[in-house]
């Protein structure tokens, strides 16, 4: 009988034409994803030869100048103090030409480890002139924002792109140019799940679990007499919406990989990437691992996730027996932590926020380590937010536990 049970479930449930329009819905958006926002991705520390042969020329130039400035100090009878820019080209210009040197010769001949390690080397050296000299000749590019971080900004993106760049020449996966922009299909749908992308995502999910039951309400006899207990309906229910989540979710990045590695290469689950430890001045501000790595990580918090909200628009439906209540209520607890604390040191000013599952719902903002330098506190990251979806999945599977032996709460009154 939960055979039959569950099949029809299943037939039920890919002709209902609420969720024949979230698979359309999701696939417009995937095609959107890979054929608009993946070209039209602004990369701020990207790869362009023609930015760096500017600098090149135009820095041999002044330093041509400086050293004429400093020849005139040296003629007898005349006083002549070279100016600050002078004194600055002299100190700092010949170090960056030599990398710049160094990466536009990597260029021509196409060898992109090469490129990689001495353009490490310009971001590293380029910071610290910037952040820690607080050499005025030099700025961040405007990208990294006007406002009162904007020097932080600076400082964590530099920092960044040193350690991916380090990150790309400890593997042993092949680089070019895509893979160095982060642009390749594997690298692109990383960064991008995070942020409101995920939480459309999460609301996707609950906008397929929130009828599942309330549909039963047309067929009430035919409900009641089913042989099944209130526990198993329910699971067999929720396996169904799962099924129905992962081949969504399935056909998502099927296309997505389909619109963007053509032009831009599918990428490996060899390539490093980084996370941010929570403090630039640590020892280790960035640890390394493999997307490989980070795909399975973001697969078991997807998975914690999705069961959380299928389970949950489960309960409240159960509850309220309301579809529409479900949905607002499930959707509300999804975006909490994005609408309400998600600013900039709010983890420094409330170190509690780390332990609520709706700190790790946006996913990638946390596996990153993006999400560490938003609080401003070291942490937030796959271990520290496993324990707190966990403990969800338990606090709702108890009070499922309670309705089961509740004979006031039947499926259907």
């Amino acid at each position: 009988m939960r055979w039959h049970y569950f099949i029809s479930q299943l037939k039920a449930f890919f002709v209902n034409p609420k969720n024949i329009g979230l698979y359309i819905a999701t696939a417009l958006l995937s095609l959107y994803f890979g054929l608009v926002s993946v070209p039209n991705h602004h990369v701020i520390n990207r790869v362009d030869p023609y930015s760096i042969q500017k600098e090149y020329k135009n820095d041999t130039a002044f330093l041509k100048s400086a050293k004429k400035q400093y020849a005139k100090t040296k003629r007898p009878g005349l006083k002549f103090d070279p100016s600050v820019g002078a004194r600055d080209a002299i100190a700092t210009y010949p170090t960056i030409l030599k990398y710049d040197k160094k990466r536009l010769a990597a260029l021509k001949a196409n060898d992109w480890k090469e490129y990689a390690l001495y353009s490490s080397k310009w971001y590293k050296y380029v910071d610290n002139l910037i952040f820690v000299e607080e050499n005025q000749n030099y700025m961040y590019p405007v990208e990294y924002g006007h406002d009162g971080i904007y020097q932080e900004n600076g400082h964590y993106g530099y920092q960044q792109t040193y350690h991916l760049y380090n990150a790309l020449l400890a593997g042993k996966a092949k680089l070019n140019k895509n893979v160095l922009e982060e642009r390749t299909a594997l690298q692109r749908i990383q960064n991008s799940l995070s942020g409101w992308t995920t939480l459309i995502l999460i609301i996707i999910v609950i906008f397929f679990a929130a009828d599942i039951l309330t549909n039963d309400y047309k067929y009430r006899t035919v409900v009641k007499n089913i042989p099944l207990s209130k526990s198993t309906i329910l699971w067999l229910k929720t396996a169904v919406v799962e099924i129905g989540v992962l081949l969504d979710f399935l056909m998502a990045f099927i296309i997505a990989v389909v619109c963007i590695a053509p032009k831009y290469g599918l990428g490996s689950f060899n390539l490093r990437t980084t996370f941010y430890m929570g403090r630039l001045y640590f020892k280790v501000p960035f640890t390394y691992l493999t997307l490989g790595t980070y795909y399975l990580q973001l697969s078991i918090f997807a998975i914690l996730i999705v069961f959380i909200f299928i389970r949950l628009t489960l309960l409240i439906s159960l509850l309220s027996r309301n579809e529409y209540v479900a949905e607002i209520l499930s959707s509300l607890f999804a975006v909490a932590g994005k609408v309400l604390y998600f600013s900039s040191g709010m983890g420094f000013v409330y170190p509690f926020l780390q332990y609520l599952p709706t700190t790790y719902f946006t996913i990638g903002d946390s596996l990153s380590g993006n999400l560490s330098y938003l609080m401003d506190t070291p942490g937030w990251g796959f271990n520290a937010g496993i324990v707190p979806l966990v403990l969800t999945v338990l606090a709702i599977e108890l009070v499922m536990l309670l309705i089961y032996r509740i004979k006031k709460i039947p499926l259907i009154k």
